[in-house]
């Protein structure tokens, strides 16, 4: 598709699959909220030992550092998240306009195996490795403008 636009009602998978869907996306959704939750309480509880180990005398550079690594993991992994809940909530507006499963960039339908590993694809696996036939290469290709 030429515009990376994909038609309304443009799927192809039949009610029960679409719902099927729509739960593990839900599901995901939930899970992925509360993945944050717990990662905010560990950051947390690690900035409160941080601090008392930082205030008491005995305190080493080296535990310290380790302490940050930790918390700075934490942060990169809710991050993932959220990005996952972002993905997941344009997965489940896809299914509500009737275009879920179909590829952003070719408009072919995405394998049901993709969607069952990765319910919030929005890329075929052609698109994803970059097989795709030269009319979808010349959609893709970046305009040189010149000023």
């Amino acid at each position: 598709m030429s515009n990376n636009e994909t038609p309304i009602n443009s799927t192809n998978l039949i009610e029960t699959e679409l719902e099927y869907f729509k739960q593990r996306l839900i599901k995901e959704r939930k899970d992925g909220k509360e993945k944050i939750e717990e990662l905010e309480k560990s950051i947390k509880e690690l900035e409160s030992n941080m601090n008392d180990t930082v205030s008491s005398s005995a305190h080493h550079q080296g535990n310290i550092g380790s302490v940050e690594e930790q918390r700075e993991t934490k942060y990169t992994l809710i991050e993932k998240q959220k990005d996952k809940l972002e993905k997941i909530k344009v997965a489940l507006d896809r299914i509500e306009t009737g275009n879920y499963g179909v590829c952003i960039v070719t408009g072919d339908p995405i394998q049901k195996e993709r969607l069952e590993a990765m319910p919030y694809a929005v890329h075929s696996i052609d698109a994803m490795k970059g097989n795709l036939g030269m009319e979808s290469e010349k959609s893709l290709q970046v305009k040189d403008v010149k000023n």
